[in-house]
């Protein structure tokens, strides 16, 4: 496995001048912090970058860290609890897609070590790490609930239940028990063992365990009662209700919005309320759910059941090296925190944005921190046929094959946990390796997200251009009134996640006389929650249609974060044609193509935009793949949002059939639908409309946009066209 020697993280990923950061490293021996302005988009080019003098850079202790990460619930029995006993069952209902996702999985774990755990798909009674197990039970059926106890009294017992008996694995064993009493006294743990150092922060909290679990679990329950195969098939029928037993441990793990994800009910009689560690999902469905309510809010008992996974991650929990204050000096724009020793180093990107009061520019850059976190440190190339998605040779990052199977990286909202369940949140609190200035996605050789959007940067500094820059979160929580100064807001490359909040200031911005330029593509595409907002964490639920690589499971398409339907915005109404007027419409990796002008170009009226523009077609050269239109595309369509006015000023065409349309607008598959080659919908559009208002809204419709800026030095008709456009923005909206 490749070793990273130098890992960093920031406690968030913008600040204010003047505000406090907390830098968090995992490095062998001392480091040596300090602060630098990005501008290049290079890492071998720093030429246009700065040094910043910052009294708090400097050495700094460092150590190798652990991470938090794998979820479960850790609480204490009852007041009343006795502090041992020689009878006791613990057990719970579960659903996994694997229960043999890990060799050894635990699922209620006593204070004195004993546990009922999953080896190898099997539950069984384990009295202590590495020890032979008392009893073991049959295979578990995965996608199917069970009701697993054990029991220790006369002797020690596995009884599984299958809610569904026609398609549920059932099996009662027994073998003698020669400890004969239990420990009470201390901390119960669900889907873990050995739970430390848990630490509660906004709306989560993390800490470390081991043989985490991976699945669903509802009414997790410790009793000093022996439960019978009789009692425990009563349970599973509905017969009985666990919350009736003579409980000294339980929890009710239903979920409505609004209320704190971290907190599990208790329902035992004086015991207090336990903790879910690492961010496991809520709102998911149990073993009641019956299809007729599709949201946690309209039916609890339907949805009382947490999703614990060994790779979930809400927090790190790395150990703070520096915590300080940024010098109060520093402008809006991209800095780095530079930790290097002499075994290597990592420079964690930050966004400096302005204070509300302060002075401003006129042109404003809007990273989509949102989408870098969906797709942070994903590892989609791992096992993949990359042939059938690009006819280029695929070259995989040192920094990509360090984070494959490395659980302490978290995973990305395109992967999966180890049980085939789909990564619904991220969080920004960990080391991101493709979040960083240089680094080349695998699949198209150059920047994406981030690495992309540091074109941009470059450019407006090569330009002359003056720029603050923010992060889609400060759109998402600051409003319209915060962008008033600006006479242009510029999207990055790729805006894909975006939450209910940035589409109304976005909305209400362009609509009051701002000037929108969406420089990329797919943008406006997936709802997402924020979960927290320290640490900074995302979710999403991508339901059942949109390009993904996984789907929902039935029920679970409902945010935690919001209590509102997750998938497309085009599904909730809100298409991306209807804010910038255009929208996704194909992706495809051989290559990237350029623009050709439409006949409506050539109307005087648009001269402004062309002004310079000498070249036919446009944008036949850029990082992206040779092109300014590639990589992933949107379109016009009067039908779900382009104003009629909208002009379209040119178009790409000539994709190949690498390039494949959406899967939302494919009804039906037929024999040799064909991609770029036969589809005419497959191609980007330069469109241009004014509002009502007074805005304005320029969109290119392309990833790969941003990728030709620099070409031949900035002197090319991609950069040209932007710059006519955006000076022009500026120039209507200065007084």
């Amino acid at each position: 496995m490749t070793h990273l020697p130098v890992r960093a993280y920031t406690d968030s990923l913008s600040y204010e001048r003047g505000q406090m950061i907390r830098v968090h490293v995992s490095a062998e021996g001392p480091v040596d912090i300090s602060l630098i302005r990005l501008v290049n988009a290079s890492a071998d080019d720093t030429t246009l970058d700065t040094e910043v003098p910052w009294i708090n850079a400097g050495t700094y202790d460092a150590s190798v860290q652990e991470t938090c990460v794998g979820s479960y619930l850790v609480g204490e029995p009852s007041a009343a609890s006795p502090a041992q006993s020689s009878t006791v069952s613990f057990g719970a209902f579960i659903w996994s897609g694997d229960f043999a996702a890990a060799s050894t999985q635990t699922l209620v774990a006593l204070p004195d070590g004993t546990a009922l755990q999953l080896l190898d798909g099997r539950p069984a009674i384990v009295l202590s790490t590495g020890t032979a197990p008392v009893v073991i039970g049959p295979r578990l059926e995965d996608h199917e609930w069970h009701l697993v106890v054990a029991s220790l009294g006369d002797d020690a017992a596995i009884t599984v239940v299958p809610v569904d008996s026609l398609r549920g694995a059932a099996g009662h064993e027994t073998a003698p028990w020669w400890p004969g009493v239990a420990q009470l006294t201390g901390s119960v743990t669900v889907g873990a063992r050995n739970s430390r150092r848990v630490a509660k922060g906004e709306n989560g909290a993390h800490g470390l365990a081991e043989d985490h679990f991976n699945g669903k679990i509802e009414d997790p329950f410790v009793t000093t009662a022996v439960i019978t195969r009789a009692e425990a098939t009563a349970i599973a029928r509905g017969e009985v209700r666990v919350g009736d037993l003579r409980l000294i441990a339980g929890w009710d793990l239903s979920f409505r919005h609004g209320s704190d994800p971290a907190v599990a009910a208790a329902v035992a009689d004086g015991q207090p309320d336990g903790v879910l560690v690492n961010g496991p999902a809520r709102g998911v469905t149990g073993r009641h759910f019956t299809g007729r309510h599709l949201d946690f809010n309209d039916a609890p008992a339907e949805y009382a059941a947490v999703h614990f996974h060994s790779t979930d991650l809400f927090d790190a929990g790395w150990d703070t090296v520096l915590s300080a204050p940024l010098p109060d000096e520093l402008v809006s724009g991209v800095y780095g925190i530079v930790v290097r020793n002499e075994l290597g180093s990592d420079t964690v990107p930050i966004t400096l944005v302005p204070r509300p009061a302060d002075a401003r520019n006129k042109v404003l850059v809007v990273l989509p921190t949102f989408t870098y976190l969906a797709y942070a440190n994903e590892a989609l190339f791992n096992g993949l046929d990359a042939s059938a998605m690009t006819d280029k040779e695929v070259s995989i990052e040192v920094e990509d094959q360090a984070h494959v199977g490395d659980p302490s990286f978290g995973l990305s909202a395109y992967d999966t946990h180890p049980d085939g369940s789909g990564v619904t949140t991220s969080s920004a609190r960990r080391q991101i390796v493709n979040m960083r200035r240089g680094y080349r996605m695998w699949l198209v050789d150059a920047g994406r997200a981030f690495s992309s959007d540091m074109y941009l940067i470059e450019w407006l500094a090569r330009r002359g251009i003056e720029a603050d820059v923010v992060t889609d979160y400060e759109i998402h929580s600051r409003g319209a009134g915060y962008l008033v100064p600006y006479a242009a807001v510029i999207s990055g490359s790729h805006p894909e996640y975006t939450s209910e909040e940035m589409l109304d200031t976005l909305t209400e911005y362009r609509d009051s006389g701002g000037g929108l330029l969406y420089l990329g593509g797919n943008g406006w595409y997936w709802v997402t929650g924020v979960a927290s907002t320290g640490p900074l964490v995302v979710e999403i639920r991508r339901g059942q249609a949109g390009i993904r690589c996984w789907e929902s499971l039935p029920g679970e398409v409902t945010l935690t974060s919001t209590g509102l339907p997750g998938g497309l915005w085009r599904h909730r109404g809100r298409p991306p044609q209807a804010l910038c007027g255009v929208g996704f419409a194909a992706q495809g990796w051989g290559s990237s193509e350029p623009y050709y002008r439409s006949e409506a170009a050539a109307d005087p009226e648009w001269a402004w935009v062309f002004e310079g523009v000498d070249e036919e077609p446009i944008g036949d050269y850029g990082e992206v793949m040779g092109g300014a239109a590639g990589d992933e595309i949107d379109r016009a369509d009067r039908a779900l949002g382009t104003p009629s006015h909208a002009v379209i000023l040119a178009s790409s065409r000539g994709h190949s059939n690498f390039y494949q349309r959406v899967i939302e607008e494919i009804p039906m598959n037929l024999p040799e639908h064909g991609g770029g080659e036969q589809d005419p919908e497959v191609h980007a559009d330069i469109v241009y409309f004014r509002t009502p208002g007074g805005g304005e809204v320029f969109s290119t419709g392309s990833i790969a946009w941003s990728g030709a800026l620099l070409h031949n030095k900035t002197e090319n008709g991609v950069s040209r066209m932007t710059e006519n456009v955006l000076r022009a923005f500026v120039a209507r909206r200065s007084g």
